[in-house]
């Protein structure tokens, strides 16, 4: 409970900090980012705040195993290869609806300009790729504790954890909080499946597009 009311409640405490900091009338659209780069810092410290740093902390405090939330070597290679075909039927799809054979990553023109937008853009990756799966995975195991449900592949712990996960981003990008929530259920029961969150963290690092809209803001440019 203390991790999802953080998640929302920390998102709002940012938010409101930044309307304080910015000057009036300032937003962060993708314009505006591509406009002043260095306004990238925002969203992704946002985001390891109010989504990764909790679960984090709270395996640091309790000096919880890594391998608990599927970061080892066990199951590495099956994880490996299911999350590549859940990546393979993202692009198809993503392929069939762009009506040509796309990623929807786009590398073009990069370049590094200076070491502070590669940092940036490298917290970035981690931040919305590895980060975002372990505060799911951490969520579906302790749900799981909490309703005794850890034996089960489709247990109570990924259904709720990928409900409410689905809802929240509802708010803010409306109908493709389905795709979100579908994507989250296929690398959520690979973790269940596998014991392993290697492949599910490498594989929507390559499927979050929001990764490549801000590396190409920060290493275009």
């Amino acid at each position: 409970m203390a991790v999802w009311l953080w998640n929302m409640v920390g998102v709002l405490l940012i938010s409101s900090i930044l309307l304080a900091v910015l000057p009036e009338g300032s937003t962060l659209n993708e314009e505006a980012l591509r406009t002043h780069p260095d306004l990238v810092i925002y969203p992704v410290l946002t985001e390891i705040v109010a989504v990764g740093l909790l679960p984090v902390l709270f395996v640091l405090f309790n000096r919880e195993q890594s391998a608990t939330y599927g970061l080892q070597r066990a199951g590495l290679g099956k994880s490996l290869a299911l999350s590549m075909l859940v990546v393979v039927v993202y692009v198809a799809l993503l392929s069939i609806q762009a009506g040509q054979l796309t990623t929807g990553i786009n590398l073009e023109g990069i370049k590094i300009t200076s070491s502070w937008k590669l940092v940036l853009a490298l917290l970035a990756i981690l931040a919305y790729g590895p980060l975002e799966v372990f505060f799911v995975v951490w969520l579906i195991h302790n749900t799981d504790r909490l309703y005794n449900s850890a034996a089960k592949i489709l247990s109570a712990g990924l259904l709720v954890t990928i409900l409410l996960y689905g809802v929240l981003h509802w708010f803010s990008q409306g109908m493709y909080a389905i795709v979100i929530a579908a994507i989250f259920l296929a690398l959520g029961l690979i973790f269940k499946v596998t014991r392993n969150a290697i492949g599910p963290m490498l594989a929507w690092t390559v499927m979050n597009g929001y990764i490549w809209v801000l590396w190409g803001i920060l290493l275009t440019q």
